[in-house]
């Protein structure tokens, strides 16, 4: 078929029953493909450190309290501690979340031609690999892309908002309210200098120092900007040399600990939503929500006669949370 010779009122039929055929792919896909990482680097796939939990409504991340049990061993007396587990719930919801797409006849054009080309230069088997499949690849690697580095990062949810930014509550306005309600207290928040190559390292230390000594050797990640990662790399430098990095300076673990470095490049150093400081956790408890239902998710094309434009419609659901404050360690820049 040549470049010029695409039928949209046919595109919208081969494209919706492509999505419709292929939905399982598709969405798994749109949850993976920007959350999935850089390989090789410290921003990592988000299963690697956060739980990935399915459900189409609401989500109870619990938490179990054991309190105290241990008595002295008066064997003549059977005094049992009543009510020693107790659940705390905290319930976290996905949210839906839309893309409404509309390709004027002219785009759609170009992004045909561009797709012939390469199935015209050999990069591409049409038979494997067709146009309607490029498109949507195409459209959720911008979906995904922008769930990872403005919504779940930058977040704050407007119901009725035409934004990333507005698709869901992210990490910075959730850990401002846990701050403000003292769900995170001030046992957990250190008070740092703005970091700089000059003090990273002692600025992170000020953190690691918070971590209780039950926690400080379990499963633990910093989540950072790339900015004050490379602060930390510098100054560790110029202060201990190149030991006990390896010849490239990829440090991916804070000094004399087990803490992994992870970069979230939607997290910013400056402007409204800026990160004053690295924040560190347990892996696994921040979540990813997702829906997994046929109900709740839908990819269709429409053609449009009368402007010769075609629609791309698509509903999905999506939230993040997570599960204990109390395993969060932060610094407050005085």
């Amino acid at each position: 078929m040549p470049a010029d010779a695409l039928d949209l009122s046919l595109l919208s039929t081969t494209a919706t029953d492509y999505a419709r055929e292929n939905r399982e792919d598709i969405f798994s896909k749109l949850i993976g493909a920007g959350l999935s990482g850089t390989p090789n680097t410290p921003i990592k796939p988000i299963d690697e450190f956060m739980m990935m939990i399915p459900g189409n409504d609401e989500v109870v991340l619990t938490e179990l309290y054991l309190d105290s049990v241990l008595q002295s061993g008066n064997k003549g007396a059977f005094t049992p501690t009543n009510d020693v587990f107790k659940i705390k719930p905290k319930k976290a919801k996905v949210k839906p979340c839309k893309v409404d797409l509309l390709f004027t006849e002219q785009k759609i054009m170009a992004l045909y031609k561009s797709w012939y080309g390469q199935v015209r230069g050999g990069k591409i088997d049409k038979t494997t690999y067709p146009f309607e499949q490029w498109v949507i690849e195409h459209v959720l690697k911008r979906v995904s892309t922008d769930l990872r580095q403005k919504a779940l990062i930058n977040g704050t949810r407007n119901d009725a908002g035409t934004t990333p930014e507005q698709a869901m509550d992210g990490l910075f306005v959730k850990l401002a309210a846990a701050r403000a309600s003292g769900a995170i207290g001030a046992s957990q928040i250190a008070t740092i200098n703005a970091i700089t190559t000059g003090n990273a390292v002692t600025e992170f230390e000020k953190i690691v120092d918070k971590i209780p000594t039950e926690h400080y050797y379990n499963e633990l990640v910093c989540i950072s900007p790339l900015a004050y990662k490379k602060a930390y790399e510098r100054h560790y430098r110029s202060t201990y040399g190149t030991l006990p990095y390896n010849a490239g300076y990829n440090k991916q673990e804070i000094e004399g600990t087990m803490i992994e470095f992870l970069v979230e490049p939607g997290m910013l150093t400056t402007g409204l939503t800026a990160f004053e400081s690295p924040i560190i956790t347990s892996r696994e408890n921040l979540a990813w929500l997702y829906d997994d239902e046929r109900a709740q998710t839908r990819l269709e094309f429409d053609y449009s006669k009368r402007d010769r434009s075609l629609a791309y419609v698509m509903d999905f659901q999506v939230g993040f949370d997570w599960a204990l404050d109390s395993l969060f360690w932060l610094g407050d820049v005085a």
